[in-house]
């Protein structure tokens, strides 16, 4: 999807990663991650299926560099500064979607010939398509009075923190206008027709460690079937508005701007909390099969 000036997803970087398979295979490279304390024993192929989002935080000079191999292979854990719940979120939801998966009858002539990839019905025939949603939420509050200390601002940001924790709804940040037609309306309307349903919630939402970061995703596999939800048939807008998701496998998105709350029931302040929140989306679509 070509970026505009008004879009709210901009495309941010061309070319993305090959399809790879989920699952277990000879011969097959294994890492040992530690994320902060929870260690993860994956395979190489298992890896090349996440995100790039989650390939760039966790190996941010490259999957298996020239050098360092040998540093974290067979016995060796690799330490990584990542959210375990987060990864074992996407884990769960890659095999799941990965374990229906299954592989057409083709005849032995129609095997050895070679498949196209470039249009949405051959990348998703024998596999699946699912929607990367990542939100990251940097949140800066407004010291509620002047003499406050450092310390008890300290404690006013964690629990602004929990109180923004709570405001789980995905599209609650988008949803600033009732007016139809703006970019904010048509990127919700492109991703409930995707995959996701208007009042989702986050799959994973937890603040970072001693930041005032919060850091949320949302996994949905990508809707082939020509009905809605609630059975009825799709129209033909609602089609080419899930079909534009699979442009952001070869090309993810990124998206960032700025609002402002006043947030009530903030633990130690009387009265609302100002607060100013930066939130920037990243788009991206995976897609896995069997080889």
């Amino acid at each position: 999807m070509a970026a505009t000036g008004g879009s709210i997803i901009t495309q941010v970087q061309q070319g993305g990663p090959p399809l790879s398979n989920l699952g277990d295979s000879p011969g097959e490279e294994n890492l040992t991650l530690d994320l902060r304390g929870t260690q993860f024993v994956l395979s190489r192929d298992e890896l090349l299926t996440l995100p790039e989002f989650v390939l760039l935080s966790l190996f941010p000079n490259g999957l298996f560099p020239d050098g360092q191999m040998n540093s974290f292979h067979d016995d060796g854990v690799y330490t990584v500064d990542f959210d375990a719940s987060c990864l074992q979120y996407m884990l769960e939801f890659f095999r799941q979607v990965s374990s229906t998966i299954t592989i057409a009858a083709v005849d032995e002539d129609s095997a050895n010939e070679p498949r196209e990839t470039t249009s949405p019905a051959s990348v998703l025939q024998d596999r699946a398509g699912i929607i990367v949603l990542r939100e990251d939420l940097d949140f800066y509050a407004i010291p509620p009075r002047r003499d406050i200390t450092h310390q008890d601002m300290i404690n006013v940001k964690r629990a602004a923190g929990q109180v923004l924790l709570k405001q789980n709804g995905i599209f609650s940040g988008l949803r600033r206008t009732e007016d139809t037609g703006t970019t904010e309306q048509h990127l919700i309307e492109m991703l409930t027709a995707g995959g996701f349903n208007p009042d989702d919630v986050w799959g994973h939402r937890a603040g970072e460690p001693n930041k005032a970061v919060i850091c949320s995703l949302a996994l949905a596999r990508l809707r082939t079937d020509p009905k809605t939800g609630s059975g009825e048939p799709k129209d033909n807008n609602m089609v080419g508005m899930a079909q534009k998701l699979l442009l952001f496998w070869r090309k993810p998105a990124r998206r960032c701007w700025w609002e402002g709350l006043e947030l009530d029931n903030v633990e130690g302040v009387n009265g609302k909390l100002k607060v100013w929140i930066r939130r920037v989306w990243t788009l991206e679509m995976s897609v896995i099969g069997l080889r």
